[in-house]
């Protein structure tokens, strides 16, 4: 029992690398046992000479073999806000009881008036752990007391979670590397893996399927018994797969939970044991309608897109600054996070004004691409260099009890009839356009065309093999048996989460209250965060009571 283990070794520290004063002239930041981060901050001078002394960047609190529950602390403030960050050694693979260990990463944040407040003192707050959107991202660092976060931590302390492989929470262990010996391997084993009779690609496989919405529930309930306690529950707020993780928190740990906030988040067909086909079937169209109102508002980026398809036909695949490969599908897919958030559209827009037309009697022939044109192109994609779970679980997501892995191919190829490298963008279509730019779908060609991602090639065609794959939700016990209160914000035009499917899933959830709106993109916690979040507390609270 993990839980358990825990109270027997939270007091065990992990093996830490010694930092030298000319590594860290000015560390100020201490990594500690959770004994000493739970007394009050306010110490004595003597107490901070001693700990002077032993002071090492958090930074270099590696996790090569920690202790299962070991936690370290560092306390420090921004513009309004107190913030004190938690390092939490958790198994590798929940399920197995795993002696292997990796660090999940928590920031703790309350108000600077409330950063003097003893630890005790603190406990008389309640919480809130958010989860972040992704799959495989981690939280931003809090810069300031503003929007949904402003709002939360006038009455809570907020807990900041980046989900495990992501951000500060053991980033490096879902990045394989290049194989340098004899063996024959393009790819090196996971950390901690010791069979050899597997390949590395399926070893990766398996490890990777330790990084999902069960695990990271596991995680966030390790560190709720451990520093809030085993009888304090927390409200949850998620946006986007961070509802998804929610929805998988209540159905197989409610006992942790006071109440739930959902943003954009109620996860589609959750009675289905791969719903990624049908989700990205009813996606595909609001895609469509994303696709229409994009050119109707930018009609000269119709020319523009054709001129470039003319010109990746005339001269084939453009070596991108960074080695990746301009293809048909990868601007294609410049709209898979442009098309339906908060700004999206004009930040495509102003990368399609770097395409320069070329003409020939007047009939379009190519397009010069500036190297800023390709630059941007690039950075589109950047974030997966760093978060590539983003991509290789994108459709892991929807594996509830059975493998989703290609259903993005498969639902292109059934409703264009061609392949991604299809034309695009000829001004006399309205199909073609309507069809232009994809959206929030992850196709077997960014394996290929981005080079942070060509390593993970071989390890998806594993998943897509996979068939074992644990549920992610209790249907029975979301429908009857739940008694958390649950609110979500579920925006009409989303084009990231369904809003009809949406709805279906609320339904299927006793109790869940639904405010439904189209004031709002997949982004409106970023765009008004403190008004949803204040909305959503109104209906779980009962301040706003069902009419």
């Amino acid at each position: 029992d993990v839980a358990a283990a825990v109270t027997q070794t939270h007091r065990t520290p992990m093996r830490a690398h010694a930092v030298s004063r000319a590594q860290a002239p000015r560390a100020r930041a201490h990594a500690h046992r959770r004994s000493s981060a739970m007394t009050s901050p306010a110490r004595s001078s003597n107490s901070r000479v001693k700990r002077a002394k032993t002071a090492q960047s958090s930074a270099d609190v590696v996790a090569s073999a920690p202790e299962v529950g070991a936690l370290y602390t560092e306390d420090y403030r921004v513009k309004g806000l107190h913030v004190r960050d938690h390092f939490i050694a958790v198994p590798v693979c929940h399920a197995r009881g795993d002696s292997n260990a990796m660090r999940v990463f928590f920031r703790e944040v309350v108000t600077a008036a409330r950063g003097k407040l003893t630890s005790e003192e603190r406990k008389s707050l309640p919480a809130v752990l958010f989860l972040q959107g992704g799959p495989g991202f981690e939280c931003a660092g809090p810069l300031e007391a503003s929007g949904w976060l402003g709002e939360m931590v006038k009455e809570h302390r907020v807990f900041l979670m980046d989900q495990r492989g992501t951000g500060r929470s053991d980033s490096e262990i879902v990045h394989p590397t290049l194989n340098r010996d004899a063996s024959g391997h393009p790819l090196s084993y996971p950390r901690h893996w010791t069979d050899k009779n597997t390949s590395p690609a399926k070893a990766w496989a398996v490890h990777l399927k330790n990084f999902r919405a069960d695990s990271i529930v596991k995680d966030a309930e390790l560190f709720r018994k451990t520093v809030l306690g085993e009888d304090v529950k927390w409200t949850l707020l998620g946006q986007s797969f961070g509802g998804f993780c929610i929805t998988t928190y209540l159905s197989f740990a409610p006992e942790g939970v006071k109440e739930a906030l959902l943003t954009g988040g109620l996860p589609p067909l959750i009675d289905e044991p791969a719903s990624a086909l049908n989700a990205y079937r009813k996606l595909f169209e609001r895609v469509q309608t994303q696709n229409r109102k994009y050119f109707e508002r930018f009609p000269y980026d119709v020319d523009r897109l054709y001129a470039l398809y003319v010109q990746l036909q005339n001269e084939g695949p453009r070596i991108l600054p960074g080695g990746g490969l301009l293809t048909v599908p990868l601007v294609r897919a410049l709209g898979f996070s442009n098309l339906g958030t908060a700004q999206g559209m004009e930040r495509l827009h102003y990368i399609m004004q770097y395409v320069e037309i070329h003409y020939a009697d007047e009939e379009i022939v190519g397009a010069h691409l500036p190297h800023k044109f390709l630059i941007e192109v690039e950075n589109s994609f950047r974030h997966f260099e760093t978060n590539p779970l983003y991509a290789v679980l994108h459709e892991a997501i929807y594996c509830n009890g059975a493998c989703a892995i290609g259903a993005a191919d498969q639902v292109w190829l059934e409703r264009v009839g061609e392949d991604l490298y299809s034309a695009f963008g000829e001004p006399e279509s309205d199909d073609s356009l309507r069809r232009a730019f994809t959206g929030e779908c992850v196709y077997s060609s960014f394996f290929e065309d981005i080079p942070s991602l060509r390593p993970f090639k071989a390890i998806v065609q594993e998943l897509k093999k996979d068939k074992e794959w644990p549920k992610l939700y209790d249907t029975a016990q979301l429908a009857k048996n739940n008694t958390v209160p649950v609110a979500c914000a579920s925006y009409v035009e989303d084009m990231f989460v369904d809003f009809d499917l949406a709805s279906e899933t609320a339904a299927k959830i006793r109790g869940a209250r639904v405010w439904s709106t189209s004031e709002y993109m997949h982004s409106g916690i970023r765009e008004d965060g403190a008004r949803i979040v204040q909305k959503l507390l109104s209906f779980v609270r009962d301040e706003d009571p069902i009419r």
